[in-house]
């Protein structure tokens, strides 16, 4: 039974998101220009509660346009299509960001995201079918956070990858046998030996404020998806880390050094943009804490 504190509680929670949705701010998102290519900010690694996320996919590309994404890849582990087809439909009507169909194949001897698919990718096969099986569906192969657990089926495999994650958010949490260390290592060493990977920082966006917190400056041809794609593919990419070091194609690091390129700037807080903006907030937060409170008072 709906009792009529919970509809006052449910009607403060929509009132609270539909407002403070409204009151967004939405940074612009100009194309700037880089040696004849445009310079995207992306994220290519994210997932909704379709996985282990928090936000659904509408949110996640709410989210997104506040944080002044240019593209995201959603990348649910071992799920395709429906959050990501989800996400892609929501985004083209609400002028959002591209939004890119992936897939973290996730097991216990390694993660890889497979970006620009049209198919689910099984986490049962070896790495080396799973690689294969991206790239016949012209996809693009990424080494998700390789820390040191994953480099034996990595380096097993390691001319199949076509790009790895340098930078991740475990640059300032960590997390037991995680170590950001590793993944910069594990790219300094295999460049070093010769094989080409395209440099990679993604979020890992699950919940909280993480989103774009750290993002692939991505040289690309245009914002769709086949030019994002491309530019992946050969290598476009630059990555900075924690220090401002620069990883990637060494040509357009030195461009940016004669060029420099202004990450947007971002607010990852929740203080909101006004003082209506905290109000529609604070009202939210009250209905979703007097909603709970009904909700236990009558099971109780």
């Amino acid at each position: 039974m709906i009792t009529r504190p919970a509809l006052v509680f449910a009607g403060m929670i929509a009132l609270g998101l539909g407002l403070g949705t409204r009151l967004d701010v939405i940074p612009e998102r100009p194309a700037t220009l880089r040696g004849g290519y445009r310079v995207l900010e992306v994220d290519l690694h994210a997932h909704t509660r379709f996985s282990d996320g928090f936000l659904s996919p509408f949110d996640l590309v709410l989210q997104a346009r506040r944080r002044g994404l240019d593209a995201l890849a959603i990348t649910e582990h071992n799920i395709l299509f429906f959050p990501a087809e989800l996400g892609r439909w929501f985004s083209r009507r609400t002028g959002g960001p591209t939004i890119l169909v992936g897939e973290e194949v996730t097991t216990r001897r390694f993660h890889v995201i497979g970006v620009g698919l049209t198919q689910r990718i099984h986490a049962d096969d070896p790495l080396a079918d799973v690689i294969r099986e991206v790239h016949r569906q012209d996809g693009v192969v990424i080494a998700a956070h390789p820390v040191k657990p994953y480099w034996p089926s990595f380096e097993a495999d390691i001319d199949g990858l076509d790009a790895a994650e340098v930078m991740h958010p475990i640059a300032w949490s960590g997390r037991e046998g995680w170590r950001w260390e590793d993944m910069r290592d594990f790219y300094d060493h295999e460049r070093a030996a010769g094989h080409r990977l395209t440099a990679i920082a993604s979020s890992d966006y699950h919940f909280f404020s993480t989103l774009g917190l750290v993002r692939t400056l991505v040289f690309a041809r245009g914002d769709d998806e086949s030019a994002i794609l491309d530019a992946l593919r050969h290598g476009r990419t630059v990555v900075y880390d924690r220090q401002a070091r620069a990883y990637g194609d060494p040509e357009l690091v030195a461009l940016l050094e004669r060029e420099p390129y202004a990450m947007r700037e971002q607010d990852y807080g929740y203080r909101g943009s006004g003082w209506l903006d905290r109000i529609a907030r604070a009202v939210g937060w009250l209905g979703l804490v007097g909603l709970v409170l009904t909700r236990r008072r009558i099971s109780a």
